[in-house]
């Protein structure tokens, strides 16, 4: 993990306590916890004033693994009893400073791991495998932006999420490569026709057509928000933190269910064929 050299000083300091955001370390605690690190440092006299033995270990692990160690060990949570908004608040200072070498501090489970943020913009027309794995790894993305307060870049990617699902959703079931002209009302459409989801409300129970009938708002809602407070146009209003998230859970919540319906689609059409193959082989 290489950061830049402009931040060595201002992680070390935070990490020492000397910021408002993380608790004061003493000399004899800070060397502890380098020493978790991988060091093998001892308190004693002579010691360097705290805050410059902090930088100096951070610029001395700068561009190796040790460096994604001091980090995720710094934010685990058993170090503040649970805390949660003690940690969210270095999280957040943590990745106001490394996001520009293109990392950032993610929540997965109960910690925090180092992730990179490098090129995090979804190329729809050249996803080729989707499934939740992959919704899940966009979403950390999408998070990861939100924690970083560039709630736009998350609006943003969550809509993009969506074309590159739906663009797959499309691609499999028509068995032809399609590209994104950016018209994500069109994919839906073309989407939902694909699964067969374009039903009529004599069709089915009312509560199924309501539930069906609120992913067109969902996607007419993400494309509206999208277009007024995405990064990809002039933000036309003050895009806050409940904009981006309430964006970002819509689309993890529609890719989600689409991909189980593909997939179930799927093992309904193998099964089919596999009946077929069954009787003529007999």
């Amino acid at each position: 993990m290489k950061i830049s050299n402009k931040i060595t000083k201002q992680l070390g300091t935070l990490i020492a306590g000397d910021t408002p955001t993380a608790p004061y370390l003493s000399g004899p605690k800070l060397v502890d916890f380098y020493n978790e690190c991988g060091f093998d440092d001892i308190y004693a006299e002579g010691f360097p004033s705290r805050w410059k033995y902090s930088a100096d270990k951070i610029a001395e692990s700068n561009g190796t693994i040790r460096l994604k160690k001091i980090l995720e060990e710094f934010v685990d949570p058993r170090r503040y009893g649970g805390d949660e908004q003690v940690i969210e608040k270095i999280v957040s200072d943590i990745n106001q400073l490394i996001k520009y070498d293109g990392f950032g501090l993610i929540k997965k489970g109960n910690n925090y791991k180092v992730a990179d943020i490098q090129g995090n913009f979804i190329e729809a027309e050249t996803v080729s495998a989707i499934g939740h794995e992959f919704v899940g790894e966009q979403i950390e993305k999408c998070q990861l932006k939100i924690s970083t307060d560039d709630f736009n870049g998350a609006i943003t990617n969550a809509r993009t999420l969506c074309e590159a699902v739906f663009i797959h959703i499309i691609e499999t079931t028509e068995k032809a490569e399609i590209k994104n002209d950016g018209n994500i009302l069109n994919l839906w459409t073309r989407a939902k026709k694909a699964l067969k989801l374009n039903l009529k409300k004599d069709e089915i129970p009312d509560f199924v057509f309501q539930i069906l009938s609120g992913l067109d708002t969902s996607i007419n809602g993400l494309a509206g928000i999208s277009n007024n407070a995405g990064d990809r146009h002039a933000n036309k209003f003050n895009t806050k933190r409940h904009h981006a998230k309430f964006a970002v859970n819509s689309a993890m919540t529609l890719c989600d269910f689409l991909i189980d319906v593909l997939n179930e689609r799927n093992k309904l059409t193998t099964k089919k064929i596999n009946n077929v193959y069954g009787k003529e082989g007999k």
